[in-house]
């Protein structure tokens, strides 16, 4: 759907869903890129050190050149103490601030094991949410404290030596809220990495806009935001796009999917008009497999009259929903690339 003008689509995936032949054949049909969902990040692939978990992994990459589907990797760090290995958060934690090279060794060990053993992978998020929203600036863990902001020129640095062909991304959560104190953040760390010359290649922007939705937003600031990246001469990847319907009253599905699709229709059509915009990637296609609906997810996201979340474009049955003909609709009619 989005060949024509020039833009790769795609999904995240996971082998639990794509065992299910209704929803791999929707992926099948509408992808050329799956990235997998949680395979490749660092605590699931190496969550007891040195003991590595690659069973999935392995099968996603399978799957994908079986098919002949890009695969992108999601991410070789995340900047969150919550979202790294149990074992190597430990050892941060009792480094001093003279005493970075170990966790320097372990960064450089994964980019190694990652280039053996997963070379099919074309393009990787480097770098996972390293600003904190509320500041701005990096956020403050223990990476940020031993290596201060050279951790995110290492990881680029480490990945770039490894897999040179590969396409590094720095990926964020930032999209069109009122408040531009993210946006300006990422924009102050992109000028700053690119000014050292790091290999980052684009920026990945997660899209999870369900948090705009029935909301504020700035679409000035947005654009503007697009503009100042697209000068830089950094290509975009949407690689996260969802749009929950917790913040909509309404209680009946048509009237929930209706608003999605329209919220969803406005923040395409203005970022794909952007030609530097490459991939849209959902992470999920449908409602069914969606991580939105799992027992894991906090319950403050949720909708209060406990109804499943709808902010995919397949439902639960994975049937087509309005959203799917959203994101057509502003694929058909984005610049040609």
């Amino acid at each position: 759907m989005a060949r024509s003008r020039g833009i790769r689509f795609g999904c995240a995936v996971s082998r639990k869903a794509l065992a299910d032949r209704q929803y791999e054949e929707l992926a099948l049909t509408h992808c050329d890129t799956l990235v997998g969902e949680n395979a490749l990040k660092w605590q699931y692939l190496e969550p007891v050190r040195n003991q590595y978990e690659t069973d999935e992994a392995h099968w996603l990459t399978q799957f994908s050149q079986q098919h002949g589907r890009r695969m992108r990797g999601h991410c070789f760090v995340w900047n969150h103490h919550d979202r790294m290995p149990d074992w190597l958060v430990k050892i941060a934690t009792l480094l001093r601030a003279n005493e970075s090279q170990e966790l320097t060794r372990h960064m450089w060990r994964r980019g190694a094991f990652i280039a053996r053993e997963f070379p099919y992978i074309v393009s990787w998020d480097a770098m996972n949410e390293a600003v904190d929203p509320t500041t701005g600036e990096l956020r403050e863990t223990h990476f940020k404290r031993l290596l201060g902001d050279r951790f995110l020129d290492l990881a680029f640095q480490i990945l770039h030596t490894r897999l040179p062909r590969a396409r590094l991304v720095y990926n964020e959560t930032m999209s069109w809220e009122m408040d531009g104190t993210h946006r300006n953040g990422v924009l102050r760390l992109l000028e700053r990495r690119l000014s050292r010359g790091s290999p980052i290649h684009a920026l990945g922007i997660q899209s999870h806009i369900g948090k705009t939705i029935a909301r504020q937003r700035d679409e000035v600031a947005w654009r503007h935001f697009l503009e100042e990246v697209q000068a830089m001469g950094v290509d975009v990847l949407l690689t996260e796009l969802d749009c929950s319907d917790r913040n909509i009253s309404a209680s009946s599905p048509e009237l929930r999917d209706a608003e999605v699709a329209a919220h969803t229709k406005g923040y395409l059509d203005l970022t794909l008009s952007f030609p530097n915009v490459r991939e849209v990637l959902v992470w999920s296609l449908a409602d069914k497999h969606s991580y939105m609906n799992r027992k894991s997810y906090p319950k403050p996201r949720r909708r209060k009259d406990g109804q499943l979340l709808r902010g995919h474009p397949f439902d639960e049955l994975l049937r087509p929903k309005p959203m799917l003909q959203a994101i057509k609709d502003a694929l058909e009619f984005a610049p040609q690339r």
